[in-house]
């Protein structure tokens, strides 16, 4: 089991060592969608061997506000885990270790780009108040959760995710307050 470690507030120092350390991509929007804030990051993994989930969530506002009782904020937090991890699950309240129930022949619910490809992304069960998908990128799993399930409009926007790693120089990058989706 990989430590889990607290939620911290993402800087470009914190993610520039975040990603030196880590075995999987830390998958950030790019360019950061308009409006949009990146709002906490949150690892597990130990001291010795690096980070083996990673999670960096978004904050901003609500992109398909359709109903006055909608809620005017949303929160996105992208998730890359070994298999076994259990951090995405845990977040998306799903109460597993991995997304054993997605049925990966059929079509994808949705494709983002990753890296410069086109990624399949399934829908999984969730309570409603919550989206989650899941696929693979870079041999890892590759987690998309938001709150409520209309943000996940923004993953939908021109917008591709890129691993810190492999970011040299990270721009003027709009921070905020720390998520509570990180909990």
């Amino acid at each position: 089991m990989a430590p889990l470690h607290p939620a911290v507030a993402p800087s470009p120092e914190v993610l520039r060592q975040t990603g030196l350390r880590s075995q999987v991509p830390l998958w950030m929007p790019w360019p950061v969608p308009s409006g949009w804030l990146l709002s906490g990051l949150r690892v597990a993994g130990d001291e010795h061997s690096g980070p083996v989930a990673a999670v960096l969530a978004l904050s901003g506002p609500n992109p398909l506000v359709v109903d006055p009782l909608d809620p005017r904020s949303a929160d996105v937090v992208l998730v890359s885990e070994q298999p076994g991890v259990g951090l995405a699950e845990r977040l998306a309240g799903l109460g597993g270790l991995d997304p054993g129930d997605v049925d990966a022949r059929g079509a994808p619910d949705l494709k983002l780009s990753v890296g410069g490809h086109d990624t399949p992304m399934w829908a999984l069960d969730t309570d409603g108040a919550v989206a989650a998908y899941v696929g693979e990128a870079a041999g890892i799993w590759l987690w998309a959760i938001a709150w409520p399930q209309t943000a996940l409009a923004v993953l939908l926007e021109q917008f591709e995710l890129r691993d810190v790693r492999d970011i040299e120089t990270l721009p003027d990058l709009p921070f905020g307050a720390m998520s509570p989706r990180l909990g």
